[in-house]
């Protein structure tokens, strides 16, 4: 009533190309962390932990001593950055960011592969059913973490972040380590305890960084909690 006579300005919003450019720009800093840590891990894959080699006092068959490695130890820091980016931009978008990181990924060994800057892809990167089994996991991993986040995100506001890094990590280290190629023993069980315990205390550990960086990565509007 008392508006009445008054003429109402429309609401315009942003139009596709507005909102596509809008989505590009915020993925730019996801996609080239989740690149970075993945090539970090990559380059440190040949660093064995010897600082780990305590757990074969415990058992024997939790010795780490002939696979792990600071690529490994690194790893999981995939799914931090995840966290982030679905506590701030949404699940939708945190896919696409994963999903952009592996065409990217793709994209620069298959230009390494015509250059010649990868002569071997088996002797340089991995062999290809190694490969394509460590893609495989990582992305079921990857979407474990995302869906897990945007369900529990919320009060209270660790429940998240811990539970989607734990258990992304813990559905890579499972599909990864259970692979046909490989034999499902007693010292396979170690293996996959020990990767257990890593995903578990990057996921406690995590958790300090990101309430520390609560303030200055708010959630845009319609993402709330976490």
């Amino acid at each position: 009533m008392l508006d009445r006579g008054i003429d109402r300005v429309p609401v315009s919003r942003p139009g596709m190309v507005s909102r596509f450019v809008t989505a590009l720009v915020r993925l730019i800093l996801p996609v080239v962390a989740l690149c970075s840590a993945f090539l970090a891990a990559f380059c440190l894959r040949d660093e064995p932990a010897p600082e780990f080699g305590f757990l074969a006092s415990i058992d024997p068959l939790l010795d780490p001593s002939d696979w792990l490695n600071w690529g490994i130890l690194l790893l999981p820091l995939v799914f931090f950055i995840l966290n982030l980016t679905s506590r701030r931009y949404g699940a939708a978008l945190a896919l696409t960011a994963a999903l952009l990181a592996w065409l990217f990924i793709g994209g620069a060994v298959a230009w390494g592969l015509r250059e010649g800057l990868i002569a071997d892809f088996e002797r340089q990167i991995a062999p290809y059913a190694l490969a394509a089994s460590f893609v495989g996991a990582m992305a079921l991993g990857q979407l474990v973490n995302i869906l897990f986040f945007d369900w529990l995100r919320g009060i209270p506001w660790w429940k998240a972040p811990f539970l989607a890094a734990f258990l992304g990590g813990t559905a890579f280290a499972v599909a990864f380590n259970t692979r046909p190629a490989l034999v499902w023993d007693a010292q396979l069980g170690g293996r996959l305890l020990v990767e257990a315990a890593i995903q578990f205390s990057w996921a406690l550990a995590q958790l300090l960084p990101t309430y520390l960086l609560r303030r200055t990565v708010r959630p845009l509007p319609g993402f709330g909690g976490a």
